[in-house]
């Protein structure tokens, strides 16, 4: 005891100044140093995961990093640190008026700094940089539109960052303490304060992120998308080659979601019919030696400012019962396709321009790194076209890069021919194709190695089997051979439901490629010649969990944080004031109303006749104390209250002195046979009277009105 008190009055006589120089000069440990490069990891993973980690900021942390682990702290570190902040700069300065967006400059530069930071970790004072950067570099990622990857990095993150401020606060009780707590030894704390702390501290960080990231004001400006998303999509630029379109690809990459928005579409028959539409891409005209090309490059600008964001594809709309809302969120892919279901009547844009081309393909004019959301309205059953005469087809500008005989070779033309037999109209002519295409071929994904063969002619000739590209190319040179305007389109079909998010999840396996035929009465009409294939999905039960898992994960993470923007903001916002006016409206109603002041006059009233009743029953309620016992306390002088257990009297009698204290066992034993006389299954009651009487014999009463030290005293009923 001597040696603590000057070692408790060392402590109590610090300064605040002498403690803060001494905390923030404290060396790191091995441990902590190394949960600081945990935790500057992370946040360089968050960075990555935007997509946005540059070459430049990669070469320049990296070796920042190794060089921290091996030599700490390095040798004229400041040194580096300088240089390399002002490269950061100067680098930021250079690109802010360059595509990449100025938040994500300053992403990048937080990025940079956290390592080189690392260089010149000598003591807490140079550490808490690197906490709070990475932190901030956590905050502006969860600002963006980010992708899935992002809270599978805030998890670790969370825990991490918890045990960095756990072990700050034991540098702090080392700087004050004279024998400080070694952190190599095992955790002060316990393992069961740590898994608490753990999960305090991610639930607490948990509801302020959800509370900063539902109420911060949503601008459009952090609707930044992860350029890790980023697709190249093969088949949607100016050529499409069979084979390397991208169509056979089994890729499970996201491009799109589409959402129905109305609960009409919520039915199992309109969702399957939704799910049967084909998402038009791109068109092809000409086509040589397996590989096609668009018609014509020149694109035209549409202001969509003067209609507000409204694009008006059929001028005579049907009626709004027979139109279905379909919202597309499109990933940031390349070229910037604007994928339209079939029969799209008008869509709505939040962007000021869009580009198309003549064969009404359309495109987005922005900065990369960007996410588009546009809704769509949509009949759902397929267009059913009115027949015409092939000799009614006119060769004009619409139809003619259609009906070139470009890439048809006399084998192709004569197969056509043989196809037409008697038949004189365009959907007859188009119904024969299509039926034998499917009945003499057969889909597969499988590449065949052909050395200056046509791939259409290996399909119709050789093989017999391919892929939609060769189904669709096939049918629109057949359909040319007998004049008819035809093209291939690319696109993709509607892809997977989440029930749980309640969208369809088209990735880059469903890609597809189908055939879109004029009739002069009513335009472009699309038609699928490829037969049904086998879905796509894991071949094992384990797999099919897992997929089903992260179903579930990217449906709540989809529906609740990547879709939630200024507008989703501001409809909750006004859902919350509408729900706070209407009830301030009812307390007004009721609290202005007679008939509510006598109901509360009439509940306070019965409310206080029925507690003078219960305390008239709660005073009789001591039906369960036995006869015996009763009798036994009758002869005490300090009667039992009508709220005390038989334990809680013992005590009190043995506070006042009522009973001895070396009696105490004996009322324990009392209160016991009272328990088992009242609460015991099947209790033998003359047994405990008889043990009671026995007890109740050796308890001496001091002070009692009649003192009964034994059953013959007073017999026991």
């Amino acid at each position: 005891m001597k040696n603590a008190i000057p070692v408790e009055l060392m402590i109590s006589g610090q300064s605040d100044s002498s403690y803060h120089k001494s905390h923030g000069s404290a060396a790191l440990s091995p441990e902590f140093f190394r949960l600081l490069l945990l935790l500057a990891g992370l946040s360089y993973l968050a960075i990555w995961s935007t997509g946005y980690l540059r070459t430049m900021i990669a070469f320049l942390a990296l070796p920042s990093l190794v060089a921290a682990i091996f030599t700490r702290p390095l040798p004229s570190g400041r040194v580096f640190l300088q240089l390399g902040s002002l490269a950061a700069l100067i680098y930021m300065l250079a690109n802010l008026r360059g595509p990449t967006p100025g938040v994500v400059l300053l992403l990048q530069f937080a990025g940079l700094i956290v390592f080189l930071q690392i260089l010149v970790l000598e003591n807490l004072r140079s550490a808490h940089g690197v906490i709070v950067l990475s932190l901030m570099i956590i905050l502006a990622v969860a600002a963006m539109n980010i992708n899935f990857v992002f809270p599978l990095i805030l998890i670790p993150y969370v825990f991490v960052f918890y045990l960095v401020l756990r072990s700050l606060a034991v540098h702090r009780h080392q700087a004050l303490a004279k024998a400080p707590v070694s952190l190599h030894k095992r955790n002060p704390l316990g393992l069961r304060r740590l898994a608490i702390g753990t999960l305090v501290s991610i639930m607490i960080f948990g509801f302020l992120w959800l509370v900063m990231f539902y109420l911060i004001p949503r601008t459009k400006s952090f609707g930044i998308a992860s350029d890790i998303s980023r697709r190249k999509l093969k088949g949607f630029s100016d050529t499409m080659s069979l084979g390397e379109s991208g169509l056979l690809e089994d890729n499970p990459a996201v491009i799109m979601r589409v959402r129905p928005l109305e609960d009409k579409t919520q039915t199992p028959s309109v969702r399957r019919r939704i799910g049967n539409k084909l998402l038009r891409g791109a068109t092809f005209a000409r086509y040589s030696a397996g590989k096609w090309e668009k018609g014509t490059k020149r694109r035209w600008y549409i202001d969509l400012r003067r209609n507000n964001g409204e694009l008006t594809l059929l001028r005579n709309q049907p009626a709004a019962r027979d139109m279905h809302q379909l919202e597309l969120m499109l990933e940031h892919i390349d070229p910037p396709v604007i994928f339209l279901p079939d029969r799209t009547v008008a869509a709505r844009f939040s962007v000021p321009h869009i580009a198309y081309e003549e064969d009404l393909s359309f495109y987005f004019v922005y900065r990369p790194g960007t996410t588009r959301r546009y809704v769509t309205n949509v009949i759902l059953d397929p267009e059913e076209p009115e027949d015409s005469l092939v000799s009614e087809i006119e060769e004009n500008r619409e139809t003619a890069p259609y009906l070139s005989a470009q890439g048809i070779s006399p084998r192709i033309s004569d197969l056509g021919l043989s196809l037409v037999g008697d038949s004189t109209t365009i959907s007859t002519r188009v119904a024969k194709v299509m039926r034998y295409l499917r009945s003499q071929f057969e889909y597969s994904l499988e590449q065949r190695e052909l050395e200056g063969v046509d791939p259409v002619e290996d399909f119709l000739f050789a093989s017999k089997e391919g892929s939609c590209e060769h189904f669709a190319s096939s049918m629109v040179l057949l359909l040319r051979a007998m004049g008819i305007p035809a093209r291939p389109v690319g696109g993709y079909t509607m892809g997977e439901w989440n029930d749980i998010g309640g969208f369809y999840t088209v990735r880059q396996r469903h890609a597809h490629a189908w055939v879109e035929v004029f009739f002069p009465r009513s335009g472009w009409i699309p038609f699928d010649p490829t037969p049904p294939a086998m879905s796509y999905g894991p071949e094992t039960e384990v797999g099919r969990l897992f997929q089903v898992m992260w179903e579930v994960y990217e449906g709540y993470w989809f529906g609740y944080v990547y879709s939630f923007d200024n507008e989703s903001q501001g409809v909750g916002f006004r859902r919350i004031a509408e729900t706070v006016s209407s009830l301030l409206d009812s307390v007004t109603f009721y609290l202005l109303s007679p008939g509510f002041w006598l109901l509360i006059i009439a509940v306070v009233f019965l409310a206080h006749l029925g507690r003078r009743r219960l305390s008239r029953r709660i005073r009789s309620y001591n039906y369960w104390i036995p006869d015996w016992y009763s009798s036994w306390e009758s002869g005490i002088a300090e009667s039992r209250a009508e709220w005390e257990t038989p334990r809680e009297y013992h005590q009190r009698l043995l506070g006042l002195e009522i009973v001895r204290q070396e009696h105490a066992d004996l009322l324990a034993g009392l209160a016991e046979l009272v328990d088992q006389s009242s609460f015991s299954p099947y209790p033998d009651r003359d047994k405990i009277k008889d043990s009671a009487a026995v007890l109740i014999s050796q308890i001496s009463i001091e002070k009692s009105t009649s003192a009964i030290h034994s059953p013959d005293q007073k017999p026991i009923s």
